[in-house]
């Protein structure tokens, strides 16, 4: 089921995209201070899409590792507590002696 659901949003942006293509024909010159290049507008708002996906999951990167080492480091303590049998239970009934 999520399989079928990935590909029908896979597909549906492909169509977006070339739905993009289509209406973005024409071409923009993308100047830089040393030189310039001439491409088409669809391909330079694709570029810009990827750069922006490209560069948000790099500043999540930190985030996320710190957690994951939270994590490591709590189950880790949670299998060595449940490891342990708990201490003995001491009496409280007086000792017979003599």
């Amino acid at each position: 089921m999520r399989r079928i659901l990935y590909s029908v949003v896979a597909l549906l942006f492909a169509l977006l995209g070339l739905a993009l293509h289509a209406r973005n024909h024409t071409s923009a010159t993308l100047d830089f201070y040393v030189g310039a290049i001439e491409l088409p507008l669809s391909l330079l708002l694709v570029i810009a899409l990827v750069l922006g996906v490209a560069l948000g999951a790099l500043a999540m990167l930190p985030g996320r590792w710190r957690l994951a080492r939270r994590i490591y480091r709590l189950e880790r303590e949670r299998r060595t507590l449940t490891s342990t049998p708990p201490p003995a239970k001491r009496s409280t009934e007086p000792v017979d002696g003599p």
